[in-house]
């Protein structure tokens, strides 16, 4: 990862262990667990989250649907891990988790922000 901050494990961050060991065999990673898919990877689920999106922020103005997917599955692993945040508030995505999402969803250049904290 471009930073040391996004350089985490999920098994160093609480609510992702939480959530792992919420299995009768906890997984070693977090892209082992086998509600990824279906929560963060499916297309099917990120339309419903970008409907959900757009009812409670309005349009989405990102560019692409990779780039979309991409946006809607970090949001939704979030959501999944911590529930809501608040405004302004963000977490640190275990770099496992980030780089299984870009896979699925790359970009075409292979140009990612990663991690930026919330400007007061």
């Amino acid at each position: 990862m471009a930073t040391e901050p996004e350089n985490i494990c999920c098994r160093e961050i609480e609510q992702v262990t939480r959530r792992m060991q919420q299995l009768q065999v906890t997984p070693s990673c977090m892209v082992d667990h086998p509600g990824m898919d279906p929560v963060c990877l499916n297309v099917f689920s990120l339309q419903n989250a970008f409907n959900i999106y757009r009812a409670d922020y309005g349009p989405l103005r990102l560019r692409g649907v990779q780039h979309r997917y991409r946006f809607l599955a970090y949001r939704s692993f979030v959501s999944w891990c911590w529930g809501f945040l608040g405004r302004k508030v963000r977490v640190v995505i275990p770099s496992c988790v980030v780089l299984r999402i870009r896979r699925e969803f790359p970009d075409a250049q292979g140009s990612y922000v990663g991690f930026r904290p919330p400007i007061d």
